[in-house]
């Protein structure tokens, strides 16, 4: 059961949310092959808690034989512009092995208790702490405030089983070209730690909120994921390119 802190969100807070409740699609391409599809949702639900949901689907049909999929959900209020995380989780499926993770914040205990694929554990929580999700809200609330364009940006991430220092890299203004449009953009780089998956690079428009247009995943120095906006309840209109 999630659990509202101590200084949850109020109805006029909810109001005010730095970002639109939407939903939005996004196809995976590897290697100039299409081979699923991410489907997004942000909602607020009844109980005044906001539901960041993301679910990948295999389209190409060796991975829907193997039954490859992935999901991830975040729970969490929104306080003064920055998430307060209640819950996390991550489900990676393969043939050979399921992956797990779930994360519930205690914040009057101070501490998050984990459920793990390895194990139980305990992590001390932070402030201003986001999971590897809502960071990619956080990041678009600090991409609204001009002051921070142009700049590069340090959080702290809860992971699997310990608090990290990530970053997101500056890397200059260029359009970017998605299936919904071309928008000038903002085009920033994720840095986790040297030779992790989930380093990527980004682009972001004032037009879709500062979310991801799109997600570039490099390997070895060649593109391996590139995973682009193929439409959205935010209603967008092209700037052309």
């Amino acid at each position: 059961m999630v659990v509202l802190p101590a200084a949850a969100e109020t109805p006029e807070a909810a109001d005010r949310a730095p970002l639109p409740a939407h939903e939005a699609v996004y196809e995976v391409i590897r290697r100039g092959s299409k081979i699923g599809e991410v489907h997004v949702r942000l909602e607020r639900t009844e109980n005044g808690i906001w539901l960041f949901d993301t679910e990948t689907l295999a389209t190409a049909r060796l991975a829907r034989l193997l039954r490859v999929s992935a999901e991830e959900s975040a729970h969490f209020v929104w306080r003064d512009g920055h998430v307060v995380m209640l819950t996390y989780r991550q489900v990676a499926r393969a043939p050979t092995r399921t992956r797990y993770w779930q994360h519930e914040a205690d914040w009057e205990a101070g501490i998050s208790r984990t459920q793990t694929y390895e194990g139980d554990l305990e992590i001390e929580l932070e402030e201003q702490l986001v999971d590897p999700l809502t960071l990619r809200l956080q990041l678009a609330v600090e991409l609204a405030d001009p002051a921070n364009r142009g700049q590069d940006l340090h959080f702290r991430v809860l992971e699997r089983d310990e608090v990290e220092d990530q970053h997101f890299f500056y890397l200059g203004h260029e359009p970017v070209e998605v299936p919904v449009g071309c928008f000038d953009a903002i085009r920033m780089q994720r840095f986790r730690r040297e030779g992790s998956s989930r380093n990527y690079e980004s682009w972001h428009s004032e037009r879709f909120d500062w979310l991801p247009l799109r997600i570039l995943q490099v390997k070895d120095g060649d593109p391996e994921l590139d995973i682009r906006l193929l439409s959205s309840s935010i209603a967008l209109e092209s700037e052309g390119c």
